[in-house]
């Protein structure tokens, strides 16, 4: 047997033998190439969207094009394989003054500083909006009780007294003046709800109205107080988030975007495979978590991830996963210990997905949404090692696309920001391409506003060559087969915030209006326990308050560009042509 079979064949333990007895670079290197199969990879990247003069409309910045080689171990060599990452930021302008919402208070950033007591303020903006479901519950109440209707006076006398139940456990553990104050009274104004209930069943309207209307004026004096505790300096923002507003009036980032390329690489006879290595849980684990952590680099896996990845360095922002969020855990999240959910909505042609109050009952901790349709989306589950079921997509395999919210930190921003995180994994021509990004997560920041994470199909996928960029040759339009909108070619992944409209072409087919025909909640009707109060009590969140249904919307399934036949080119035109891959689209 020649020495070259022994390569072709043999697989690691070629490698091994040779390793041990002949010290020849060059052949060490044939053998590296011969024990594993698939070592290229080239850039892929986002659509940067067609040209738009509307001033509602954010593109993303230029693209990060990086070279981040992982290794695969064979035997006691690890052996070098190809990586390409695009990274994207979308920056807006006078983010406030686009809009005439309100900042929310349902929403501030933790001070994180465990040598200092907050004096219950997070506790206290959770309270807060619970006060304000308390009040719509009152309002509805009396509203029955002048209708002489006593079904729709017990039910939001029952919610109001379920309500109050739930501000007192959440301030059991806190005893700022506030926090005791608010829930000495929790008892009173159980009390009088449970008195109008009883005069409610005894036809005793005049009774019910009184005890309804001091259990409301005890409510909204509570509200003050907080707000007031809240509010020291009384600019009508909540004194932690104030920073985080005056960040918002400038030029801040709202999202990032990337897509991290690698080859579909395995080490012959059996051995470890990039795409088995990289699972959900560990990929997600790149992006959220401490930045350049210490001994973040290393790695004894067989798989290792290039130290960009490894210390989550790829983004210019900091993620971290919420409260209560623990990957590795084996049990269930538990709702109660996070503090922003997600929740899916379908369409009849796509889905939405929004962040969420945990308190409603379908948002959940994470969603993970089908790229078939999108129509039912599956809610994710308690171990992340499985992509999924995979959806053809032309030429590519496009996995489920996993969204969970996180916060986020721009390097110019004084405190976190709420955020939507995005995930899927896309094989094509022979490499794994890892696709997602974040985006600020609106609903909890202003009234009466939802961030609209949408698609309609699975991930188009184009083939881009190097002649394709020079001439602006890809007709994408041809390639984003059965759909019925232009949105993704005309849009991609630029945010489009501005008064929602059921009927915009960005949307996917079949958006419901802020209030569905049905009946059934939307997305305004789950930001906030308040949302969820006057969805509860007939009314239409988003649309019953001081400002129009605002929407932050950006797409999960924009086109992706991937240079191909370019597995012989070197890194340099590579590099080149990752910068410039939208340049192909006419």
């Amino acid at each position: 047997m020649t020495r070259r079979s022994v390569l072709a064949a043999g697989g690691t333990v070629a490698l091994g033998s040779l390793a041990g007895c002949i010290g020849i670079d060059g052949l060490l290197d044939r053998a590296s190439a011969e024990a594993v199969a698939n070592r290229t990879a080239s850039p892929a990247g986002y659509y940067a969207g067609g040209e738009l003069d509307d001033g509602t409309a954010y593109q993303s910045s230029p693209v990060d094009v990086r070279f981040v080689p992982p290794t695969l171990q064979a035997d006691s060599r690890r052996i070098e394989l190809d990586g390409w990452s695009t990274t994207t930021t979308t920056k807006a302008q006078d983010y406030n003054s686009s809009r005439s919402n309100k900042p929310s208070s349902i929403w501030v950033p933790d001070p994180h500083d465990e040598d200092s007591d907050d004096d219950g303020l997070l506790t206290l903006t959770r309270v807060l909006d619970i006060e304000r479901a308390l009040r719509v519950y009152a309002d509805a109440a009396s509203e029955a009780v002048d209708g002489r209707s006593s079904d729709d006076a017990t039910a939001a006398l029952a919610a109001f007294i379920n309500a109050t139940t739930k501000v007192k456990e959440e301030l059991a553990r806190c005893d700022s003046e506030v926090c005791v104050t608010v829930r000495e009274h929790a008892d009173g104004r159980k009390k009088l709800a449970e008195d109008a209930s009883d005069a409610v069943d005894a036809g005793e309207w005049d009774s019910a109205r009184r005890s309804i209307q001091q259990a409301r004026r005890i409510v909204q004096g509570d509200i003050d107080r907080i707000f007031d505790d809240l509010d020291s300096d009384g600019d009508g923002l909540p004194d932690l988030a104030a920073p985080l507003y005056d960040y918002l009036d400038g030029g801040p980032t709202i999202s990032e975007h990337f897509v991290v390329s690698l080859p579909d690489a395995r080490v012959r006879g059996n051995g470890p495979a990039l795409a088995e290595e990289l699972t959900p849980q560990r990929v997600l684990n790149y992006f959220a978590g401490e930045r350049n952590a210490e001994g973040c680099a290393e790695s004894e896996r067989a798989a290792a991830i290039h130290q960009d990845l490894a210390c989550r360095d790829l983004l210019t922002s900091t993620l971290e996963l919420g409260d209560g969020f623990d990957l590795g855990q084996s049990r269930g999240i538990d709702k109660k210990d996070i503090r922003r959910g997600v929740a899916a909505f379908g369409t009849s042609g796509g889905v939405v997905v929004t962040g969420a109050t945990p308190a409603a009952e379908i948002a959940e901790p994470m969603v993970r949404v089908s790229s078939q349709c999108c129509t039912t989306p599956t809610l994710c589950c308690d171990i992340l090692d499985s992509w999924g079921e995979e959806t053809t997509s032309g030429e590519a395999a496009v996995s489920e696309t996993f969204v969970v919210p996180v916060v986020a930190t721009p390097p110019d921003c004084p405190c976190p920001l709420p955020a939507l995180f995005h995930l899927r994994r896309i094989r094509h021509d022979d490499q794994l391409l890892f696709v997602g990004g974040w985006h600020l997560d609106d609903g909890a920041l202003y009234e009466n506003s939802a961030t609209l994470m949408i698609a309609a199909g699975p991930t188009t996928v184009a083939g881009v060559t190097r002649s394709d960029i020079k001439d602006g040759g890809i007709d994408l339009q041809s390639r984003v087969e059965g759909r019925k909108r232009p949105g993704r070619t005309k849009y991609s992944n630029i945010t489009l915030s501005r008064e929602y409209n059921s009927n915009d072409d960005a949307l996917p087919p079949g958006a419901h209006g802020v209030c569905r025909d049905d009946g059934e909640l939307y997305c305004w009707g789950v930001q906030s326990r308040e949302a969820l109060a006057v969805h509860e009590t007939g009314g239409c969140p988003g649309r019953d308050g001081d400002a129009p249904a605002w929407s932050v919307v950006t797409a999960l399934d924009a086109p992706v560009l991937h240079l191909v036949e370019a597995a012989e080119a070197d890194n340099k035109v590579k590099f080149k042509a990752g910068a410039e891959l939208s340049k192909a689209v006419n």
